[in-house]
């Protein structure tokens, strides 16, 4: 009982309403939070190369992610190419919907991704046990993996791809049009404000905190605006963010 509860407070407490989410749209950008239990975001952005998402959320995200892809103009047989900051279910789910593009991710998340290896943290490996996987098995999807910080040329746009493993093996974080998509990196529980992700679902929670305190180094060549967690929260980046952040 106290694990079950503890799993359903960490769940509300990740749960609610988005943060200025509406600060990293545009025209051919949408930010898509997904539904129950917890908002999960998913980023869609069309450049001249095609059309990218950050993530797949979680609860009702096929039908999230086609009126949000349709809100820039795109279907789903129009995305080219995704990028997973981490293989946790609740950012995963609408995979399906969108298997014929590129799967980029660190190559350590590979194997959580396809099921080949189970999440180190006790809640997934709960859910797992009783709802099954959810990802892609091994060949199902194009995955193009890479180990260390990279880059990705889209048209005139630039995806940045930083690595954070902590949270889970292979997390990572992404930054395009001065946006940072942290994945769950970077949480916000409403009780505590910015912080590293949450100890009950991190794999290794000093790594996590030492990965984070090395990105914000490799961020400073770069004009980093904004800050989005993969539960739709985005906050600028000024010190006293990163102060919390890293406390």
């Amino acid at each position: 009982m106290p694990r079950r509860l503890a799993l359903v407070l960490s769940l509300l407490l990740l749960a609610g309403c988005t943060m200025n989410l509406r600060q990293v749209e545009g025209p051919d950008a949408n930010a898509i939070p997904t539904t129950w239990p917890t908002q999960s975001l998913v980023f869609a952005a069309r450049t001249a190369d095609g059309v990218f998402v950050v993530d797949l959320g979680w609860g009702g995200a096929d039908r999230a992610l086609r009126r949000g892809l349709a809100q820039i103009g795109a279907r789903p047989e129009d995305v080219t190419d995704v990028f997973v900051t981490h293989s946790h279910r609740d950012h995963i789910m609408a995979w399906p919907l969108v298997r014929h593009a590129r799967f980029h991710m660190m190559a350590a998340e590979v194997p959580l991704f396809e099921s080949t290896l189970a999440h180190a943290d006790v809640p997934s490996r709960a859910v797992a046990a009783v709802r099954g996987d959810v990802g892609p098995w091994p060949g199902e999807v194009a995955v193009r993996s890479f180990s260390g910080d990279t880059t990705f040329v889209m048209g005139t746009d630039t995806i940045r791809a930083f690595v954070v493993p902590g949270h889970t093996a292979g997390s990572t974080a992404y930054l395009y049009r001065g946006v940072l998509f942290a994945g769950d990196a970077i949480s916000r529980p409403y009780h505590t404000g910015f912080g590293p992700g949450m100890g009950i679902f991190t794999e290794d929670r000093a790594r996590n905190h030492a990965e984070l305190v090395s990105l914000f180094e490799r961020l400073r060549p770069y004009d980093v605006r904004w800050v989005c967690t993969a539960h739709a929260k985005c906050a600028r980046p000024d010190e006293r963010f990163i102060r919390k952040v890293l406390r």
